[in-house]
């Protein structure tokens, strides 16, 4: 991923993709709609001044592991940064003892981990494929600031990339040994669009938290706002439990006493998913998917269901997981503004 996105609704058929753009600031609660905020939008649409470009990662053909090339990616970035090795730095400063600069060099050469994490947009709705999942390798943000010595009351990290972008994560977070600074994806260096040389990885938050193209990290004991805290998203930014349908195409029909491979994805942010459960009676009864990639207490899951539709007609499915603490996905609806999508993906399957 990404440096967050604030994109209005953006509905996309199972199985398809879709690029967008927005230009849309939440301001307070919600978004403002005059027209003169139409045209101040327009016109910073035109400055590409808050262009969001999302590309989606859905369909059959999902696997546990994105590919690269196909990589959900969100950005603010009208053009994004290019840093290189050769002159790219990390600071580690504010309230520490010993304050530190990085070369690329010398954080490589720290002991790095492997991780698999799946990202996730704050603008992703319960249909969406703004989520993906990499194998990370990395850096805990941990053993940096262990050897910067925090002093004071540590609030929060702010954390600084190179395109101007700010934002920030909770002290306590940071200092999970999961919490990365990564230069490495499924295998190959960083690649430029997803934080090259050097991004933060952040399991369970929204996707811009993980900051790209990091250059500097702040310790501070305020509660500082980043870019779209100023902007009125927030104040939580934990993922909440997502599951959605992925296949078969329920634009087409679907033949009457014949079986169908339901298929999908779950995931419920660093909480691990635990179950998938499929109704296809409008949420009168559920019935227990089969997790054919369980994944880890920081992936997805992907999951699969066989149904057979009894007789002709129009059959209102859902889809809901729980995750390892054994909490069950609401089915409250609630959209992206300001805090993340909640609710099913439900779909309407036409049967003959």
């Amino acid at each position: 991923w990404l440096t967050g996105t604030a994109p209005l609704r953006q509905p996309s058929p199972v199985g398809g993709e879709l690029i967008g753009r927005r230009a849309v600031l939440a301001l307070g609660g919600g978004v403002v709609a005059t027209a003169g905020f139409v045209g101040i939008a327009a016109y910073l649409n035109k400055r590409a001044a808050f262009g969001y470009d999302g590309k989606q990662y859905v369909g059959a053909d999902v696997q546990p592991i994105a590919p690269i090339d196909r990589f959900d990616s969100v950005t603010k970035n009208s053009v994004a940064p290019e840093p290189t090795k050769a002159f790219w730095r990390l600071e580690i400063g504010g309230l520490v003892q010993h304050a530190r600069t990085y070369t690329y060099d010398e954080l490589h050469a720290l002991a790095s981990i492997e991780q698999e994490t799946t990202l996730m947009c704050i603008s992703n709705q319960p249909d969406g494929g703004l989520m993906s999942n990499a194998k990370w390798q990395g850096v805990p943000l941990k053993m940096l600031i262990d050897a910067a010595a925090p002093q004071g009351n540590i609030m929060e990290l702010k954390l600084f990339g190179a395109d101007g972008y700010t934002d920030t994560i909770p002290y306590t977070k940071a200092m999970e040994p999961t919490t990365l600074l990564a230069y490495g994806m499924n295998g190959e260096p960083l690649p430029q669009k997803h934080g090259y040389p050097v991004r933060v990885i952040v399991p369970g938050m929204y996707g811009e938290k993980n900051v790209k193209w990091v250059t500097r990290i702040e310790l501070v004991d305020y509660d500082a706002k980043g870019f779209y805290e100023q902007q009125g998203w927030g104040p939580n930014f934990v993922i909440p439990t997502h599951s959605r349908f992925d296949a078969p195409d329920f634009r087409m029909p679907l033949p009457a006493g014949k079986p169908v491979t339901l298929k999908g994805v779950a995931f419920c942010g660093d909480r691990g998913v635990s179950r998938v459960e499929i109704s296809t009676d409008d949420s009168a009864t559920w019935q227990e998917a089969r997790r054919d990639y369980p994944g880890t207490r920081l992936t997805w899951a992907l999951w699969s269901y066989e149904w057979t539709p009894p007789k002709p007609g129009a059959y209102r499915l859902a889809v809901r997981a729980t995750d390892s603490n054994g909490e069950v996905q609401t089915a409250e609806r609630r959209d992206i503004v300001p805090q993340g999508a909640l609710g099913y993906h439900r779909v309407t399957a036409r049967v003959v």
